[in-house]
């Protein structure tokens, strides 16, 4: 009888240890990384305005975008991104570029891919060296023939770690006559910097600018 008991006891106490260990929360292992949810990769799948995420692998801290015997005036734009402080350089930043032709229009060859179909094939992706340094050399944009007078211009998008993919206000042009006020005072993220840049002519008769940015985060 008394042996009966005992396999009873044995037997509940069995099945009460097993239904406290999977009753108990299921912490997460500290070194597992966060996942991007299904969410946030479909938004950016289908964002029209993105492009940080088809960087090449191989992406280097300078680029040239124009194929060869592109039509235009050779531009070359370099900068520093910095951290929030605007003083510390930000290494492995994405910057991503894109613009029109000399007739204003995002060119296309057809076999584009994900938002190339919308951007064209004059665009580029660089990452940011130890030195938060980036350079890309194209040809300068026209503008639009449309949009109500909108300056020429240059899109910008920028992403790095802890950084989602933002958009900036482009870069415009000091000598651009569409340059008014009324387009200034518009300005809604300028990257910490103007976003209208000076060009000069180098000794090779290239034109040259700068824009540097400043990180920052939007919800």
């Amino acid at each position: 009888m008394n042996m009966k008991k005992n396999t009873l006891t044995l037997c509940f106490t069995s099945l009460y240890i097993v239904f406290a260990a999977y009753s108990q929360p299921k912490n997460k292992p500290d070194n597992v990384p966060n996942q991007t949810s299904p969410v946030e990769s479909s938004n950016q799948e289908k964002c029209n305005w993105c492009g940080t995420s088809e960087a090449p692998e191989n992406v280097s801290w300078r680029t040239i975008i124009p194929p060869k015997g592109e039509l235009g005036e050779k531009l070359i734009i370099s900068g520093t991104v910095y951290l929030p402080d605007g003083k510390t350089p930000a290494k492995d930043i994405i910057v991503y570029i894109h613009h029109t032709n000399t007739e204003g229009i995002y060119p296309k060859k057809g076999d584009e891919k994900r938002n190339g179909k919308y951007h064209g094939y004059l665009r580029g992706w660089m990452k940011t060296d130890s030195k938060g340094k980036y350079e890309f050399e194209t040809i300068r944009p026209a503008p639009y023939h449309s949009h109500g007078g909108e300056p020429a211009h240059i899109h910008y998008n920028i992403q790095g770690p802890n950084y989602p993919e933002y958009w900036l206000t482009g870069i415009w042009f000091a000598d651009d006559p569409r340059v008014t006020d009324k387009y200034i005072k518009s300005v809604k993220r300028s990257g910490g910097f103007s976003n209208v840049i000076t060009l000069t002519k180098d000794e090779n008769d290239n034109l040259r600018g700068q824009r540097n940015i400043i990180l920052e985060k939007f919800k």
